[in-house]
């Protein structure tokens, strides 16, 4: 049975302003987060895909080119890696977008539904609430963000790597498989320019959430000095 929050019931016209104010900016968190589940994670997903498919079938290629080349080999190597990290790098991701949703989630009911394990105002709790999702969005989101940045750095890198080294080990009578692996470079080129634009989306996401958080907790103060007074 959901209990009204005794403590905080609005008690005049600004208090209820305020409130409003605090209830559509958790919103607004809560909706970016959900979006974020699908654009983001779908993003680097199709990424992912693309990659893990280069990744399987790049041996294949050196086999039936005939070329024997410690660079290529190497190469092979390099991204069955970032194959497996872009991997792993989009799990934790997915993970985290979800947990800010179920986070958020609760937040949205925070003044209509007494905490009966917890009987400070839902003020003290809410901004505590936020102050430890904002602290793991630095935390988390930062450490992703930098994974997915030298990813990307990492597949242009490796695209003109292949390049070269086909180049290399290629000659005349082989001109079409290495025309193969310059295909592939340009594959790899653009999965790390696409890459790239998904962390610059990240970023972005996690600074919106940041500018509602500290938005909140203008909102908040406005609320207690109104209630307050």
């Amino acid at each position: 049975m959901n209990i009204p929050d005794p403590v905080l019931q609005p008690g005049g016209r600004d208090v209820r302003a305020a409130d409003q104010i605090v209830s559509h900016l958790l919103e607004r968190m809560v909706e970016a987060s959900q979006d974020n589940v699908d654009t983001l994670v779908g993003a680097i997903q199709r990424v992912a895909r693309e990659l893990s498919s280069l990744s399987f079938n790049y041996n294949g290629h050196i086999i039936r080119a005939g070329i024997h080349s410690p660079e290529l080999q190497a190469l092979d190597r390099q991204l069955d890696e970032a194959s497996t990290v872009l991997s792993r790098t989009l799990f934790d991701l997915q993970q985290r977008l979800l947990g800010d949703v179920h986070a958020l989630r609760p937040l949205l009911r925070i003044f209509q539904v007494a905490d009966l394990e917890d009987d400070r105002p839902a003020v003290v709790r809410l901004r505590e609430r936020l102050d430890a999702y904002c602290a793991a969005l630095e935390r988390e989101y930062h450490g992703i963000s930098e994974t997915l940045a030298a990813l990307s750095f990492r597949l242009a890198l490796m695209g003109n790597n292949i390049e070269i080294a086909a180049c290399r080990a290629g000659g005349e009578d082989v001109s079409t498989p290495v025309d193969l692996f310059c295909v592939m470079a340009n594959q790899l080129r653009s999965l790390a320019d696409r890459l790239r634009n998904t962390t610059g989306d990240l970023r972005i996401f996690q600074q919106s959430q940041n500018g509602y958080a500290e938005s909140l907790r203008v909102a908040l103060a406005s609320s207690s000095t109104s209630a307050a007074a």
